[in-house]
């Protein structure tokens, strides 16, 4: 071989390949815009205000709010009744701008929309360290961001943007999970997603499971739950503060029309919570869909819920999940779906179903075992009908106001 032979050998095995990282920062930054472009402005809500007030050392809004679900202070102004850790997220913007400035009047679709697409790089990243190959990852991490995650981000709202905290909570833990590492901190992580949506503490059997290898007691577990109980300390000693008591929320005390409150409401004649409810929340799950017009687009969504099975079928695969941690997985899913199912709101408000966001980072890993290798026509079916209908969803409600 001559020289020149060996340059061009040389030369022709030397390939520039982005960094890793270039992926799922890619899907981040694209879920950003998506939902930032294709949501509606969300402006008034009460975590900006709420992150305020914490800087000021107050635990309730200072000043009035007409929005609903605020419980009245004895001493003036209001409560939100909801667990805190989404204003604690934006402290560090409120902190920035300080105080005298127009953020308490932000925009709720810009910090939905960061958080979202956030959610979206750690989808990638959960399903890249569980181990599943290129493709399927992400089939899969489509899939997440173009379904129910989509409708929560680009709405914002305090409901909205509490989900999307509890998930990008849930998914850095299960992160550090699947990896075993920093148990202390995985543990921290899944107490600030129960912060923010509290259905989503219930996934506590998954993380140590994970970290532990099986159901056996490990040493992982006692920094597991040392982190965990960083944030529920402060939350209970938050509500003790407001309320009396570490357990209660506020949540049975929230006013509804003049004189009463929301457990007046007919949905919850049986109270917050009854096995009860449980009918409801399947119709929606299951049978839920369009409502079929005589005027155009004829299709018409009712923001009371629809069908996963139109919105999101491809959830409905992970049943074919099989391996070594898929018992566990769906033991986690039955914990984490199981006070929804039992509240008496289903939503509201909505398109699809939107409390399955809170199972969907462990559904996420069920899939991932469902599919570890390749993507099936089944899977690519799946998600285009379920990323079709919600394109379909959000452009006639937010842009016809088809509704």
């Amino acid at each position: 071989m001559t020289l020149s032979e060996t340059s061009v050998s040389t030369s022709s095995t030397v390939r520039w390949s982005p960094p890793r990282w270039a992926e799922p920062v890619a899907f981040g930054v694209i879920g950003i815009v998506l939902y930032w472009l294709t949501g509606p402005s969300a402006a008034g809500d009460m975590w900006p205000p709420l992150a305020e007030a914490f800087l000021s050392g107050q635990l309730h809004l200072t000043e009035d709010r007409p929005w609903l679900e605020l419980i009245p202070r004895p001493g003036g102004g209001q409560y939100v009744p909801l667990p805190p850790v989404p204003a604690v997220t934006l402290l560090p913007a409120a902190l920035f701008t300080g105080p005298g400035t127009p953020f308490g009047e932000l925009d709720g679709n810009v910090y939905a929309s960061i958080v979202g697409g956030l959610n979206v790089a750690l989808a990638w990243w959960l399903l890249d360290g569980w181990g599943v190959a290129a493709w399927p990852r992400r089939a899969l991490t489509v899939g997440f961001a173009g379904t129910t995650h989509w409708w929560v981000a680009g709405m914002g709202g305090p409901h909205h943007y509490a989900q999307l905290c509890g998930v990008l909570f849930t998914l850095l833990a299960l992160n550090l999970a699947v990896r075993g590492r920093w148990p202390v901190i995985g543990g921290l992580m899944l107490g600030l997603a129960a912060g923010s949506r509290l259905p989503m503490g219930l996934a506590l059997p998954v993380i140590l499971g994970l970290y532990g290898g099986g159901w056996r007691p490990h040493r992982s577990w006692t920094l597991v739950l040392a982190g965990l109980a960083l944030p529920a300390l402060a939350v209970a000693s938050y509500n003790v503060a407001r309320f009396g008591s570490p357990f209660d929320f506020g949540y049975a005390r929230i006013p509804s029309g003049e004189d009463g409150l929301v457990t007046d409401e007919p949905w919850f004649r049986e109270g917050l919570l009854s096995v009860t409810y449980i009918a409801r929340h399947l119709e929606i799950i299951l049978l839920a869909g369009f409502d079929i017009v005589a005027d155009a687009p004829w299709l018409r969504p009712n923001l009371s819920g629809m069908s996963l099975v139109l919105t999101a079928p491809f959830l409905f695969l992970a049943f074919l999940a099989r391996g070594r941690h898929a018992g566990l997985l769906w033991i986690g899913v039955a914990l984490v779906m199981a006070p929804n199912f039992l509240h008496g709101s289903w939503g509201f408000a909505q398109f699809g179903y939107r409390f399955i966001l809170d199972a969907v980072p462990l559904l996420l890993l069920l899939l991932g075992l469902a599919y570890p290798r390749r993507v099936s026509w089944v899977l690519v079916l799946a998600l285009t009908v379920g990323t079709g209908v919600h394109a379909y969803g959000i452009w006639v409600i937010n842009v016809l106001g088809f509704v």
